[in-house]
């Protein structure tokens, strides 16, 4: 019987163990960490602030940026309407890799050209023009706040 404690004991702290290291929702994610880069993120996750986005948006902090969550997994299509400043654009897949990255300029024209993802994605990252030092590949992942 000693051993079975010692052993159902053992299998308690493991749970425990694992259930503290499972990722948060991405929804609910503060940071987002994209190798050695990390960003302090607002979360768009509802239709309305996807869409919105950071059009009038005052220029980010070097560190901050917006975090997409969508929906379902797709090629969502972006653009600058609206938008006071340049950005880097991350697209990152279901599996939490970076699948492309592209800097997108102020709007000049009407309508504002559409960036489309390069493969199907479920989040996306957009932080200041220059800010991006990643690159395909990269693992991310994000932090819940407390």
């Amino acid at each position: 019987m000693r051993g079975w404690k010692k052993c159902a004991s053992l299998l308690l702290v493991a749970s425990a163990t694992a259930q503290a290291q499972s990722p948060c929702p991405a929804e609910r994610a503060r940071e987002v960490q994209i190798g050695a880069q990390l960003f302090r993120v607002e979360v768009a996750a509802t239709p309305e602030a996807r869409e919105r986005g950071l059009s009038g948006h005052r220029p980010l902090p070097r560190r901050d940026g917006m975090w997409f969550v969508m929906p379902e997994v797709g090629m969502p299509g972006f653009w600058m309407q609206g938008m006071k400043f340049p950005i880097d654009l991350v697209w990152v897949s279901p599996e939490q890799q970076v699948v492309g990255a592209e800097r997108l300029p102020l709007c000049r024209t009407q309508p504002c050209p559409i960036r489309y993802a390069p493969e199907p994605v479920a989040y996306i990252l957009e932080i200041g023009a220059g800010r991006f030092a990643g690159r395909v590949g990269d693992r991310v992942e994000w932090e819940c706040g407390r």
